[in-house]
């Protein structure tokens, strides 16, 4: 329902190296001071253990390791906070709650145990928090600070995972535009990219995929292989800028996004998520990466999803009938076969920029009248500038545009989130959906900001040559 037809669905030193670390298979003497929080139903466990080395975590499934014992690192201005920090405390709580949902199935249910883990390193204080759903489970880093402080934090946790595993995966060559491949974990050679979410049958048949969630004011996490079983944590400014960022932007941009992000006041990490089932139909219709995130804002969103100019639908699309000019004469003609179809949008290239407001107008009037809505497509780079671009988005709210297709994101570097953030904002303000094109993967945003109806973050139908397309497509889901 909620997919519009357009979709199928340098760096920063630190005082260690992810690829020469201490093997952490053994929780040694930070066994003495394991915290556990098991889910609802007493099935999964993520246990969290503190010592003189590596903060260890590991999650159990019917009492038997998925993810083994494995570092949880976090780096504050170049320094490794995790390693010999102390528990100060701890505090368990749950959380039982429904909400309306336009996904796989509604309501969505989010119930959970929590654990909140008081620790301090020297005289910095900081928490973990874990989250333990009946389906997977989730953790998360906050470091408080005062309004004015600005830090630069990192990460290098690994998930240590059965080597017998088998991963689906790709590289981040193409951003989020890539071909999974089907491996052995154990085959995925040392640095390799890993774009989340990256998803595994483990030795015992069960399944697990491993993501992010709450992607906000902070850089978007890729996997990279330790090639020993490994998937280490790599925020942005480690990884290599994708195909086409490259290609759409300069060297002065790939160089200003390869340098480490500062984040002001507190910060909180995404969550690192570890969705868990018997089969595939767990993961598909799990709900912990919405629940993981915000409910929306009260302000903008009074009935919630039912706010009447949030409607999900399907789009007409030139772009795939040879793209290139469009007139408003050709365009009348797709909105008259969107109403023939039954179709709710029809989507304008970039040549509506070249349009009067009247042209526009006349339009969006005539495409109303046959129960249509108008989509316009923008460049990413043409909204960084916060004047510009609420100008622009008041200018599409005055003639009666229903959404925006933003493309040309290609990178994950907090720069680029933080414009994400602005974006689903400013429109909400005006009332506009939001089909982010290029872009990076869902974290689950669409919760807090339900006017975004898609992004399209996979290789799809627009891509032309794909030799296998019947595996491709299967694989998705």
């Amino acid at each position: 329902m909620k997919k519009l037809l357009v979709a199928t669905v340098v760096a920063h030193l630190v005082c260690f190296s992810v690829f020469a670390s201490p093997d952490p298979t053994s929780p040694g003497p930070a066994s003495k001071s394991a915290l556990t929080v098991s889910s609802p139903n007493g099935q999964l466990s993520f246990h969290l253990s503190a010592g003189t080395g590596d903060l260890l975590f590991r999650v159990e499934a019917g009492g038997k390791p998925v993810v083994e014992n494995s570092p949880l690192r976090f780096v504050l201005d170049g320094r490794l906070l995790t390693s010999g920090a102390v528990v100060r405390g701890s505090k368990k709580f749950s959380i039982h709650e429904q909400y309306d949902w336009v996904g796989v199935h509604t309501p969505a249910v989010n119930d959970c145990n929590g654990l909140t883990v008081d620790l301090a390193k020297d005289k910095t204080l900081f928490s973990v928090e874990i989250r333990v759903f009946n389906d997977g489970a989730a953790f998360r880093v906050i470091v408080p600070g005062a309004p004015g402080a600005q830090r630069i934090p990192d990460e290098a946790s690994v998930f240590r995972l059965p080597g017998e595993a088998t991963i689906w995966y790709h590289d981040i060559n193409g951003h989020y535009e890539g071909t999974h491949v089907k491996k052995k974990l154990a085959d995925v050679r040392a640095e390799e990219w890993v774009a989340p979410p990256a998803t595994l049958k483990l030795p015992s048949g069960s399944y697990m995929a491993i993501t992010e969630a709450n992607l906000q004011r902070y850089s978007g996490m890729v996997l990279q292989s330790d090639g020993k079983d490994g998937l280490v944590v790599r925020l942005a400014n480690h990884q290599p800028a994708s195909h086409p960022f490259v290609l759409r932007y300069s060297a002065d941009d790939v160089a200003r996004l390869a340098k480490p992000a500062v984040v002001k006041a507190t910060i909180s990490t995404p969550w690192r998520v570890m969705i868990i089932g018997a089969d595939l139909n767990t993961l598909v219709n799990s709900d912990i990466v919405t629940d993981l995130c915000a409910p929306p804002d009260a302000r903008l969103f009074p009935q919630g999803l039912h706010e009447p100019w949030l409607r999900p639908g399907r789009a007409v699309w030139k772009y795939l009938d040879g793209g290139g000019d469009g007139t408003p004469e050709v365009m009348k003609h797709f909105t008259d076969e969107a109403a023939r179809l039954g179709f709710e949008y029809n989507i304008l290239e970039g040549f509506w920029r070249k349009w009067t407001d009247e042209q526009l107008k006349d339009l969006v009037d005539y495409s109303r009248e046959r129960h249509v809505g108008i989509w316009v497509w923008m460049h990413s780079k043409d909204l960084h500038d916060s004047t510009a671009r609420r100008a622009l988005f008041q200018r599409c709210h005055d003639l009666g545009i229903a959404g925006l297709k933003i493309d040309f994101f290609d990178h994950e570097a907090k720069e680029v989130i933080d414009l994400y953030d602005a974006i689903l904002r400013e429109t909400a303000e005006q009332h506009l959906l939001v089909d982010f094109h290029g872009s990076n993967k869902p974290t689950g945003l669409s919760r807090t900001w339900p006017n975004e109806m898609t992004r399209e973050a996979v290789r799809g139908m627009e891509s032309s040559r794909l030799a296998d397309r019947a595996t491709h497509e299967t694989t998705l889901p």
